[in-house]
């Protein structure tokens, strides 16, 4: 045969790519319904040549390569805009350069923005209830980490829209704050549940509660609430509502009293000018003189009763005034009796919608443990771990011991003692606190872990347990320093409102989506490698390195092969993309919505 034609049918049946990874994920996101999903999400941009929604999806592919600028689909080292396979294998005729995905970001607004979320949402959906089942059926808590992570911008700027001055990675930046929620998994690891865009003045404690609403609401489950806590501190409402009743009542009719007295008087006095008066016209000749005549004393009366009166008026006033200041915080005390009484409530239908609830334990730091917080968590029946931000609440803890008092080496250089059935003044549950001393060069350093605890405790519990159960929330430190230093949130690639939050929803959902791919790309391995083995558990080995790896696509015999260029560091790995069985992802035995809708 001729070499030319040999050429040929070569050229035919194979086909490079230089984003090796990005094609494999290409058809898993084909088989898990991605693309049919976010294809169908509403954007008012008209096509040209390739759809809004080809555009959004085109920036998903981009975030999975790590590129770290928007220009970086046409003009990065590999061109993702140019790789024609990246394109076939995410259903897409082609791929738009980085102005055309501008300009649908700059056309995206809230609605845009809320149904690619549900869009993510609903693909996400099956593989979360699958690692919550799992979770479930080993009877393990819920264990949720929330933390806050700044997207900093030049504090120059003025064209990033609604960005703000805040604490960002340890100094006061402009840009904008990212509230996220993880659950963490034994089947796929960390798993993002939320991601909420704010200014960058936007501070923890304000963000935790609707954080924790949106995992919830992911997750289809949540803990027994604990209407039962909220019983006396109804008392105590319904108390201070009599008691403000009572004052109100009593100033009333200390005012009351003092406008009868002033009735009274202004009768009296009325009366006594009359008599002044016709006194007066008496002659002189017949009128009695004197200072103990009748015309004096009634004079002198006159002066003592108009003095009266104006006490009078003055002391109504005052009941007045102090009996508005009552009916102000009466009307406090019912509002706060009205609200607890409607979140007792909601924490009792809630009990009622699920049958058997989890476990749940969340993770915060100290930016997040106002004692409101604290409070509604302990109620909403969450186990909390936390640190105090409270420079007080680690002073106090300090008076009580001294430098000989033992404590329990918990770590390295960490040691920790405990107190339970801790008071904190604005939290009304008891708590369990621990007072951490860390040896360092610079001397002694302190801080204080706090544990919501279910009721009276006697005993402390296991240190060195607790010390590492709370440092354990690390992951979501990972989380935020793997999407900033492989998915590249921090650089902002749209200036528009949406775009900026488009970004970051893509962001998090990519870093779920490497994860998913895991167990669908294994079994598809038909060559493999040892270093290939271990990128494949390694989110950032996979973005940074196997996606931006050239490969071949081979088509011979009916199949489709994906072969790593001998050039790439996973020369002669092999991965057969059709043929291979198909994997049953999720069924309804994996559904985690125990309670019924409202």
């Amino acid at each position: 045969m001729d070499p030319s034609e040999i050429n040929s049918r070569d050229a035919e049946t194979t086909s490079p790519t230089q984003h090796a990874m990005a094609v494999v994920w290409g058809h898993f996101a084909r088989s898990i319904g991605l693309v049919e999903r976010l294809m169908s999400v509403p954007i008012s941009q008209k096509t040209v040549t390739h759809s809004p929604q080809a555009k959004i999806l085109e920036l998903l592919i981009g975030i999975l390569c790590g590129i770290e600028y928007l220009t970086d689909l046409s003009e990065g080292a590999a061109p993702l805009s140019k790789d024609r396979e990246v394109g076939e294998a995410w259903g897409l005729s082609g791929l738009s350069d980085a102005s055309g995905v501008s300009r649908t970001l700059k056309a995206c607004d809230d609605e845009v923005v809320g149904a690619l979320q549900r869009a993510l949402d609903e693909v996400s959906q099956p593989f979360l209830d699958r690692a919550i089942h799992e979770l479930l059926l080993r009877n393990a808590p819920l264990v949720l980490d929330a933390d806050l992570t700044g997207r900093a911008v030049s504090s120059t700027s003025e064209s990033y829209p609604g960005a703000a001055f805040g604490w960002m990675d340890g100094e006061v930046r402009l840009g904008y704050q990212l509230a996220e929620i993880c659950l963490q998994t034994p089947l796929f690891g960390r798993q993002w549940l939320s991601a909420q865009h704010h200014p960058g003045d936007r501070v923890p404690n304000s963000c935790l509660l609707s954080l924790l609403a949106a995992a919830e609401a992911r997750m289809g489950c949540f803990p027994r609430r604990r209407p039962e806590l909220l019983l006396p501190r109804l008392e105590t409402c319904e108390r201070a509502i009599a008691e403000a009743e009572r004052l109100v009542s009593q100033q009333v009719q200390r005012a009351e009293a003092q406008a009868a007295r002033i009735r009274r008087l202004t009768a009296q006095i009325e009366q006594a000018r009359r008599q002044v008066l016709s006194l007066q016209a008496q002659p002189a000749s017949t009128r009695q003189a004197g200072p103990y005549s009748r015309l004096t004393q009634l004079q002198q009366r006159l002066v003592g009763w108009e003095a009266q009166r104006e006490r009078a008026r003055q002391q109504e006033a005052h009941a007045l005034m102090v009996a508005e200041r009552h009916r102000r915080q009466l009307q406090l005390a019912v509002e706060a009796h009205d609200r607890l009484r409607q979140h007792y409530e909601r924490l009792c239908q809630d009990n009622l919608r699920q049958s058997d609830p989890p476990r749940c334990t969340i993770r915060v730091d100290a930016g997040f443990s106002s004692g409101e917080n604290l409070t509604t968590l302990i109620e909403l029946g969450d186990e909390v771990e936390t640190k105090s931000g409270n420079a007080a609440v680690v002073h106090a803890l300090r008076q009580q011991v001294i430098e000989t008092t033992p404590c329990t080496r918990v770590g390295k250089n960490a040691e920790m003692l405990a107190w339970t059935n801790y008071q904190i003044s604005t939290c009304p549950y008891p708590l369990t606190v621990a007072l951490e001393r860390f040896h360092t060069p610079n001397g002694l350093l302190h801080a204080v872990l706090i544990r919501s605890q279910a009721g009276p405790v006697e005993t402390a519990p296991d240190l060195v347990e607790w010390f590492q159960a709370y440092n354990a929330r690390q992951t979501i430190e990972a989380g935020n320093k793997e999407e900033k230093t492989t998915f590249k949130l921090q650089h902002l690639m749209s200036r528009s409102p949406g775009g900026i939050q488009i970004q970051a929803l893509l962001t998090v959902f990519a870093a779920n989506f490497v994860r998913w791919a895991h167990e669908w790309i294994q079994p598809r391995v038909q060559h493999s490698s040892r270093r290939f083995d271990g990128v494949l558990s390694s989110p950032k080995r996979l973005v940074r390195v196997a996606a931006n790896s050239p490969a071949s696509l081979d088509r011979s015999d009916g199949r489709l092969l994906l072969r790593f260029s001998p050039l790439s560091t996973f020369a002669d790995v092999v991965i057969r993309l059709s043929g291979a069985p198909s994997i049953q992802l999720a069924l309804p035995l994996f559904t985690t919505h125990h309670f019924s809708s409202a």
